[in-house]
């Protein structure tokens, strides 16, 4: 059984993390258009070793070596195959209707938890997770359920994959780390594609760069603490936390307009996580 701070710290970074999810979204669709996909993918992982490389090098030798090269390998076949579907996906979809196929990935996290981990699924989970779902539903238009669609649900996917394995890092992997060497490993497969479709190096591309970088290290390391703090079932549902932050800032940013079903949807998704953290705080408070 977690502690009740560390299942509430936990929720925390996770929501925290997706808000710098949201910010990469941002910069994307703002920026992604008319630049080379995987020119752009790889100027971001190589900026992202170059970000992470001055702390990772500080590390003592035994905290800088990869404890598992297989699970590493998997993290950056997940980045390689979720990436390039994200970015598509945010192009041609709105903000809020991407992001709400992005988050179907809490509930492959929740399956996949208890298929792989045998994390207990209580009925609480089960409901808030199945709240969450009928709100991505209800959020979800189905006019948008074509390429770009599928191509976000390869992102969810992708991304359920990449959260779910840190589990198989050895205890006491260091966070920086493993941001290195599961960027570090997705590298030449990128690498090789960028070069192949090379053009001129814009300031737009240098901006997407470079922004999507720092918001992406920061969603990975709130995501990583996260899901070590606390089982995994019990934390994914903060996920959705993304949603409401892109349903936001889409409207703000990109006028797209929030009607009376993504309301419902995003309620249905907001409150099992508020239900979730009351009950987790409320289950480890001390009895007078």
């Amino acid at each position: 059984m977690k502690s009740k701070s560390l299942v509430i710290y936990a929720l925390l970074f996770l929501i925290l993390g997706n808000l710098f999810a949201t910010f990469v979204d941002v910069i994307v669709k703002l920026l992604a258009a008319d630049v080379s996909l995987y020119q752009y993918l790889f100027l971001r992982q190589t900026t992202v070793l170059l970000l992470m490389f001055p702390f990772w090098v500080k590390l003592p030798k035994l905290y800088r070596q990869p404890g598992s090269l297989k699970v590493h390998s998997f993290r950056a076949a997940m980045t390689n195959i979720g990436a390039p579907c994200a970015v598509v996906a945010l192009i041609h979809l709105p903000l809020a209707t991407a992001n709400v196929i992005f988050y179907a990935a809490p509930i492959i996290t929740l399956v996949l938890a208890t298929v792989v981990f045998k994390e207990t699924m209580t009925r609480r989970k089960a409901v808030v997770t199945c709240l969450g779902f009928c709100g991505v539903v209800i959020a979800l238009r189905p006019e948008y359920l074509g390429f770009a669609g599928l191509l976000a649900f390869c992102t969810a996917f992708a991304l359920a994959g990449y959260n779910i394995s840190v589990k198989w890092l050895p205890q006491g992997s260091s966070t920086i780390n493993t941001i290195f060497w599961s960027n570090l490993l997705s590298l030449p497969l990128i690498a090789v594609v960028a070069l192949l479709n090379w053009q001129p190096v814009t300031q737009d591309l240098i901006l997407l760069a470079v922004g999507s970088c720092l918001c992406l290290v920061a969603y990975q390391a709130c995501c990583i603490v996260a899901f070590r703090m606390a089982d995994a079932g019990t934390i994914a549902v903060a996920e959705y936390s993304g949603l409401v932050f892109a349903s936001l800032l889409g409207w703000l940013i990109f006028n797209e307009s929030i009607d009376h079903w993504t309301l419902l949807g995003i309620c249905l998704i907001i409150l099992p996580i508020l239900w979730q953290s009351n009950v987790e705080f409320t289950k480890h408070q001390p009895h007078n």
